[in-house]
């Protein structure tokens, strides 16, 4: 029976119950039996009811009071509606059993929002705004991205072909209906504004955009799919520079640019191309032997596609300086890309060295124009006549041939009027000195200049042979057989005399001639589009592709004419490594595919500047900012102070402030602290493996990460986060912080609002889950302890942050006594407490009677001090570690990961004993020191008594090392606590101390401050079990380890919860997040420990470090039933062959 028509329209719930009564009252006769769907008809019926929707609303808004003209023209229009789905769905049946079409997996949709992927998540809250929208905007987006999906689909079965070249325009109508409505559409992503779709990365990003969307079993409606391919785009860093000043700005960093060169960086990729070109050239050599057919590779007698080196690495690190090095030492050709407006000059404040003048606009605008033939003898006062040609109707290809073409033309007609080879070296030199001068910077300029005009030339002689499409293309062999020719006669007796003005540095790396090197910076920004040329077809998919073409075709024409090699070299800076950084099968055009893929150099300098950084005056001056920058990457030293800091955190956020809700920012700021390093796992899941790539490609180009590793196809890569107190600074001054506009600056100092509590909820929330489930495998308990001493040491400095962000850097910077860490970690009664200052006591008083009368230092001014901003993982096993070593870390800020196989204890934190105050001596007053004759047995003497009473109890700061000890730290992480037996090894006092090298070199006894650690902190945190003596879940004692009877002071701190346990937390507010950053690691499985196979040359019976009879082979047990009259083996007699799984 059918319901009465009782229909309320104040709310949807009412409406939608109405309908589906109507729906359940038709007496069953709706099979309850779904039908499969693919995603692209799921995507057409939800963009045709989206559709339809709207129209109705339009004209329910648009006529009140509807009239029955309009009643029935809506009953028509529904019936049409339903007239077109049912033509719909047979036109799909029809198509369901084409074999080239792709049936997506089943979908589960109970799923919740916990399910989705943590950019699915942000994707659906930023889609609420969706409907916010104009009309319009809404329209373009949902079209074109239906007709995108579905091509998607068709697409999938082929990688060329015309169901290929409609996927490839239908994205980039995609992208252009984004950048048409872009500003609107930052209500749904603010940094949409940075992003430029007009880049071949943007394209990238949206097919792994879609391939996720595609893959996953959550279905989710389109606007949150067109979502969550907006927040997949490539964004850019804001400029963290402000424009005031531009000229002083542009001198000072030219100045940076011409200071001496530190490091072996351009002498170690010289010898990465080298070996690169020999052993390419073999493997061609060896492919011609075996065959009598040549090929490529044999014909060109280089097993590549082209000879090209991608330099890539995140900012700062000195890409641009190495390349501009080469020219030293070989001919360079290099120019720069910078993104700007037609009408406004090159800024420092868009990056330095500045863009080349008029090459953005040549490569992005659409039209040119010339004078027509006859324009010349027009009447004296007419304006020429002008031809208008349509650059969009010229090909990629064409447009790069002949903007190189035309660079080397340009090039070799100045270097023809030189009158030897040291002059035209000189003029090269003279093109790539970014002195700040006015005379280079018009010289580059004009240069530039004349090379648009020349490529403009080119375009516009041989337009005709590109239009006929060709492929490969017609358009390399005139643009650039002419120009190549010409340059290589003109730089073939540069590149002799180069050879031996140079001979040793040749001599060093064996050769006797380097390629030309011809190096685009920023080349990412040579990939312009614009709508009208989206549509033509193209030989290439962008100009980048393009230049790499025209570089094939030159390395052919050097086979053939035996011209001087041309080596391209690519380096980007923003999106460098998400461009670049691309598996086999999408470089290039089809014959690439059956090349080598050319390595790609990340091999950058690090520390290069600290041999420049004087020594300290005092321990005290680790927290300057003089000595903090002076690590890390060279591009710090560059920065001006009074910005530095806002500066250095734009960088790690990739814009002024600090998105707490980012999984890709949280990350960054936390990888900077705890050395995480993450390599992208290809673990069966496509899709989760695609955003493993994209959060390393952005954490790369954004925020500062460093790329460690490609492999050789770069179908994969690994990323880490190494030393850099600037970056550790700069990511705990936003932590402290309770204002994200002002990252750094707390408002208030009230921890409940703290950005701390925001990134570590991010972090285990989100950022985890897009990690995977490999990342942190194992190492778990390591990662929660790092966490935990950081907190501690941060929780001592947050009520002291005062003034402005460099005074609260200054304090983030300075040391920590150790006895206010300890307090951080550990609530402890008064026999514990005692144990702990006894302990700290006694090395401090050991310190002040060996410092001797010479010091100025009181008992009491001699303090334990750690000194540590972040972490930072051992790559090898150590033995033993030295004085020098853990001062030097001490210095950094650094405190110390172990090596994952490392025994004994998973960490160490430096720290210095005795006065922050203390004065250091230069090497010029230690060259004059010597020993004092009476100095008492077993104290220390740095010749004070020749020095001048102003100078009275200094030392050379090597002699600090003398005054240096560590805490250690162990980890476990099970839910029994850790047996007494156990918590009373040998190994827990970490390694030996080494004696000092200042007492070593002189060959002199010497005592160690500490034979082991001061310290080892036992961070007992899967259990929640007290120690049954005192029901607490802290205790500090002093002990005598079993085995070879060290002293042990141990902290023994169990589990998490408890609020004895690590106080920190509940100072910074995060015991909730630390809680669930554990409950969410995977328990250790104990069973694991009996699924084992016994390793041949280390198990119970054979062991190489024990003074005992080998027992070869496994015993029978005696608690098994064996045969009779066989000889029974206990366990006891051998020991177990079952090696115990470290469960730390």
């Amino acid at each position: 029976m059918t319901p009465p028509v009782r229909l309320s329209l104040q709310d949807i719930d009412s409406i939608q119950q109405h309908l589906n009564d109507l729906i359940e009252a038709q007496d069953g006769s709706i099979s309850n039996t779904p039908q499969d769907m693919s995603t692209s008809q799921k995507t057409e019926l939800a963009n045709a009811a989206l559709y339809v929707t709207q129209a109705i609303r339009q004209v329910l808004s648009d006529t009140v009071p509807l009239q029955d003209a309009h009643k029935k023209a809506i009953h028509s229009f529904l019936d049409d509606v339903f007239e077109a789905l049912d033509n719909q769905a047979a036109r799909h049946d029809d198509t369901s059993s084409d074999g080239g079409s792709i049936t997506p997996p089943s979908r589960r949709s109970a799923m919740t929002f916990n399910d989705l992927s943590p950019t699915r998540q942000q994707a659906a809250k930023a889609s609420e705004s969706f409907f916010q929208l104009k009309r319009e905007a809404r329209n373009d987006l949902t079209s074109t991205f239906s007709t995108m999906s579905s091509f998607y689909i068709a697409a999938a079965s082929e990688t060329t072909g015309s169901k290929q070249k409609r996927f490839e325009r239908s994205i980039l109508n995609f992208l252009d209906a984004v950048e048409e409505h872009q500003h609107a559409l930052a209500q749904l992503v603010p940094d949409l504004t940075t992003v430029n779709p007009t880049t071949g990365e943007c394209s990238s990003n949206v097919k792994d955009a879609l391939k996720h969307l595609h893959k996953s079993e959550i279905t989710s409606p389109h606007w949150e799919q067109i979502a969550y391919v907006l927040l997949r785009l490539p964004y850019r860093n804001e400029q963290p520079l402000r424009a005031d000043n531009l000229g002083e700005l542009e001198s000072h960093f030219a100045n940076q640019l011409r200071r001496n060169y530190r490091g072996d960086a351009p002498f170690r990729f010289l010898q990465f191309v080298l070996e690169v070109n020999r052993q390419r050239t073999e493997q061609a050599l060896q492919a011609a032997s075996r065959t009598s057919i040549p090929d490529d590779n044999t014909q060109s007698g280089f097993n590549a596609y082209l000879k090209m080196t991608s330099l890539v690495q995140s900012s700062g690190t000195g890409k641009t300086r190495l390349v501009l090095e080469l020219g030293k030492v070989a001919p360079l050709l290099y120019t720069c890309l910078r993104r700007k407006a037609p009408d406004e000059r090159p800024s420092v404040v868009d990056g330095y060295p500045l863009g080349d003048t008029r090459l953005y606009t040549y490569f992005s605008r659409s039209k040119i124009s010339r004078p027509t033939p006859n324009s010349a003898s027009a009447t004296a006062g007419d304006a020429p006549v002008l031809d208008i040609f349509e650059l969009s109707t010229v090909s990629y290809d064409l447009q790069v041939a002949a903007f190189v073409g035309g660079w080397f033309q340009t090039l070799a007609t100045e270097l023809r009027f030189l009158p030897d080879a040291q002059a035209k070296h000189k003029y090269l030199q003279k093109l790539n000195d970014f002195d700040g001068a006015d005379s280079t910077a018009s010289t580059r300029s004009k240069f530039f200049m004349d090379v648009v005009r020349a490529a403009e030339d080119l375009i516009w002689r041989y337009r005709p042979l590109d239009q006929r499409g060709s492929v490969p293309s017609e358009v390399f062999g005139p643009c650039l057989d002419s120009p190549a020719l010409a340059l290589s006669e003109q730089l073939q007796p540069v590149r002799q005399w180069l050879a031996q003005d140079k001979a040793e540095t040749y001599r060093s790396l064996g050769t006797h001639e380097l390629p030309v090197f011809v190096a685009v910076d920023e080349c990412v920004e040579l990939i312009i589009h614009n709508s009208a040329r989206r549509r033509e077809n193209q030989s290439s998919n962008d100009q980048l592709e393009s230049l790499r073409r025209a570089f094939n075709y030159l390395l052919g024409l050097e086979s053939r004419q035996k011209i001087a090699s041309f080596w391209l070299v690519l380096l980007s800076t923003s999106t460098g490594a998400a461009t670049l950084i691309k598996p086999k099968e999408l470089q290039g055009s089809t014959r690439a595919l059956t090349k080598e893929v050319m390595p790609i150099f990340v091999g950058m300098g690090f520390d290069v500047l600290r041999s420049e950084q004087g020594p300290l005056r005092s321990p005290a001056d680790v927290s300057t900012l003089e000595h903090v920058r002076s690590y890390g990457r060279p591009l710090w030293s560059s920065l001006h102070d009074n910005s530095f800091w806002e500066v250095a955190q734009a960088k790690l956020f990739g814009k002024r402030t600090v998105d707490e809700a980012s999984s890709v920012v949280c990350y960054n700021v936390l990888a900077s602290r705890l050395a995480l390093r993450l390599v992208p796992v290809h673990d069966g899941d496509t899709a989760l493996f695609g955003e493993q790539k994209t959060l390393g490609t952005q954490s790369i180009d954004r925020h500062m990460r460093m790329l460690e590793h490609v492999a050789e196809d770069s179908s994969s890569f690994s990323i880490n986060a190494p030393s850099e107190p600037v970056l550790a600074v700069a990511a705990a001054l936003a932590m402290l912080s309770d204002s994200p506009q002002l990252p750094g600056i707390s408002t208030g100092q009230n921890s409940t609002s703290l950005a701390y509590v925001k990134i570590m909820k991010t972090f285990t929330t989100q950022s985890l889950a897009a990690l995977g489930p490999h990342f942190l495998k194992g190492t778990g308990g390591e990662f929660l302890t790092r966490c935990v001493m950081m907190a501690a040491c941060d929780a001592v400095k947050l009520p002291l942050l005062r003034g402005n962000l460099a005074n609260r850097a200054s304090t983030i910077s300075r040391p920590v006594e150790v006895g206010a860490f300890i307090h951080k970690l550990a609530q402890l009664d008064e026999a514990s407490q005692k144990a702990v200052t006894e302990r700290v006591d006694t090395v401090c008083s050991l310190v002040h009677q060996r410092l001797g009368a010479n010091s100025t230092a009181n008992k009491e001014d001699v303090q334990a001090w750690l000194n540590f901003s972040h972490f930072d993982e051992l790559p090898e096993v150590i033995a033993d570690i030295s004085p020098d070593y853990l001062w030097y870390c001490w210095k950094r800020g650094v405190a110390i990961q172990m090596a994952h196989k490392q025994p004994g204890v998973d960490g160490i934190i430096p720290v210095f004993v005795g006065q922050l105050s203390s004065k250091f001596v230069s090497d010029a007053t230690q060259e004059s020191q010597a020993r004092s004759d009476g100095d008492a047995p077993g104290t220390w003497s740095s010749g004070a008594a020749r020095m001048t009473p102003f100078d009275a109890g200094a030392i050379h700061e090597c002699e600090a090392a003398r005054q240096m000890t560590f805490i250690a730290w162990e980890s476990k992480f099970r839910k029994d606590a850790l047996g007494g037996e156990d918590a009373s090894k040998d190994a827990l006092t970490g390694p030996p101390l080494l004696p000092a090298a200042c007492d070593a070199s002189k060959g002199e006894p010497s005592s160690q401050l500490t034979k082991f650690g001061l310290l080892t902190v036992l961070a007992d945190l899967g259990t929640e079990q007290a120690f049954q003596d005192t029901r607490l879940q802290t205790r500090a004692e002093t002990i005598t380890t079993r085995g070879k009877g060290h002293q042990l002071s141990r902290l023994w701190i169990r589990g998490i919860s408890n609020v004895t346990a690590y106080p920190c937390l509940d100072n910074l507010k995060i015991r909730e997040q630390l809680l669930a950053l554990r409950d969410g690691f995977a328990d250790v499985r104990v069973y694991e420990q009996y699924n084992l196979n016994p390793h041949p040359l280390w198990n119970a019976g054979a062991k190489p470090d024990e003074m005992k009879p080998v027992v070869e082979g496994p015993s029978l047990l005696s608690s098994w039933p064996s045969p009779a009259g066989s000889s029974v083996i206990s366990l006891e007699q051998v020991g177990s062959h079952a090696e115990p799984m470290d469960q730390s």
